[in-house]
């Protein structure tokens, strides 16, 4: 791959490239983010500790914006090392910075409602709801339809579902989506198994096959993994963020001790038992530990980066996160910082609870607005000829009603949007409400 086709900053679906001598395209890409109505949702939505009052706690919002910083350290690091490299593409470090930057800001944009939990919940029920579809209708649908991942469903918001809704999404460079797409493949790819499950890590529907691999040959990806070397650098970054902060709001809700916080994140710093006493409170204390611990691991993996650059830009690197390939005195006491936070945090009761109730409540959401979906189908796009249920249920879905002409798997992909696209506490009030509650 090359860098002046990976920093193709021509606007999906069909602009050509034009620099604004006053902008950044890639900080045009970061504002047009910021700026979106889906960005603003994440800040009611889970990170992992579902419908928390506890404003120290981070949500999806909060995640992002860490991980959109870190991101932009990695993205200058790796700049500044390949600097004659990019100079040849005419690019500076700045722009792989900013590049990065975008791809983090937009990263968890397609999460549904209650965060993995929700990702899995909608996918289970998807699945026995095409094959019930498809024998009760007779409707010719994707056969991904019964998959859900927030990656897909990024995709499909940046460059379709909304901002410009069918006519390019969001409008990005081509550079930044393709630094989005962690899993170049569709959902009945083989490569989209995990754990012996299909379809569970994929960055399209078959809805925007087309799109997606216009963004892959816009920016020239290709090999047996043709990753965009920013979407390694950006994946670092989110496992850098999450890992630490993850563990951090466990202590301020009493999940985990201080004392544990420190005995598994102090051995990824150079700091001294003296520096971190030093330190008034425990707030205190944590911030020191984290930011040291992030920084240090900014640098491994930007030195892991160069130390595989030549595969990955060849497409040919097996799928390991960097943050596994940095030096064995940190790559060791992160993975059991990440085992930590497997054992002590992901399976907490508190958070179970939720995640069986969000189950629920999603199931109860889709079935509507599906059932909606189904009838606006049936009814040729018609929306006179609707039952008074179905015209209700349509118009609780505002920017993601169908419209006509859309196929059949278009149209379910609108309910699939609607619920994806929910806040927490809206899909738990809506869910009650559709109950008669």
């Amino acid at each position: 791959m090359e860098w002046s086709a990976l920093f193709n900053t021509g606007r999906f679906p069909d602009r050509p490239a034009r620099d604004d001598p006053d902008r950044n395209p890639f900080q045009i890409d970061q504002d047009r983010i910021v700026f979106s109505r889906p960005f603003r949702r994440l800040q009611e939505k889970t990170q992992v500790h579902p419908m928390i009052g506890n404003a120290h706690v981070r949500n999806r919002l909060v995640h992002t914006l860490e991980v959109a910083s870190i991101g932009r350290s990695i993205g200058f690091g790796v700049g500044a090392a390949l600097r004659p490299e990019l100079a040849a593409a005419g690019r500076t470090p700045d722009d792989l910075g900013y590049l990065v930057q975008a791809a983090c800001l937009a990263h968890d944009i397609g999460n549904p409602p209650f965060g993995h939990a929700g990702e899995a919940a909608m996918a289970t029920f998807m699945e026995g709801w095409l094959r019930e579809a498809r024998r009760a209708t007779g409707f010719e649908l994707d056969e991904d339809l019964r998959f859900f991942d927030g990656n897909a469903q990024g995709f499909r918001i940046l460059t379709r579902s909304d901002g410009y809704r069918e006519r390019g999404g969001l409008k990005l460079t081509f550079a930044s989506l393709a630094a989005f797409i962690k899993y170049p493949w569709g959902a009945t790819d083989p490569r989209a198994e995990k754990g012996g499950v299909p379809g569970v890590k994929f960055n399209r529907f078959e809805t925007e096959r087309e799109g997606f691999e216009a963004v892959r040959a816009a920016c020239g990806l290709s090999g047996t993994l043709p990753r965009h070397p920013a979407v390694w650098l950006m994946e670092a970054a989110d496992d850098i963020t999450y890992s630490l902060a993850d563990l951090e709001d466990a202590v301020e809700l009493s999940i985990v001790s201080y004392k544990e916080y420190e005995e598994l994140v102090r051995p990824l710093t150079d700091l001294s038992a003296q520096r971190i006493a030093d330190e008034d409170g425990v707030p205190q204390k944590m911030a020191l530990l984290r930011s040291n611990a992030a920084g240090r691991m900014i640098a491994a993996t930007r030195d892991a980066f160069l130390a595989h650059a030549q595969a990955l830009l060849a497409g040919e690197m097996p799928r390991a996160a960097l943050v596994d390939l940095c030096v064995p005195e940190l790559r060791e006491p992160f993975r059991a910082l990440a085992r930590a936070n497997a054992e002590k945090l992901y399976l907490h009761p508190r958070k179970v609870q939720f995640e069986i109730g969000a189950r629920d409540v999603l199931e109860k959401t889709l079935s509507v607005f599906l059932e909606a979906c189904v009838a606006f189908v049936q009814a040729g796009g018609e929306s006179e000829k609707l039952p008074l249920r179905a015209r209700q249920a349509l118009v609780l879905m505002q920017d993601y009603h169908p419209r006509p002409g859309f196929s059949a798997s278009e149209t379910i992909r609108c309910a699939v949007d609607f619920v994806a696209g929910m806040t927490d506490s809206y899909a738990a009030n809506l869910a009650a409400r559709l109950r008669g509650l």
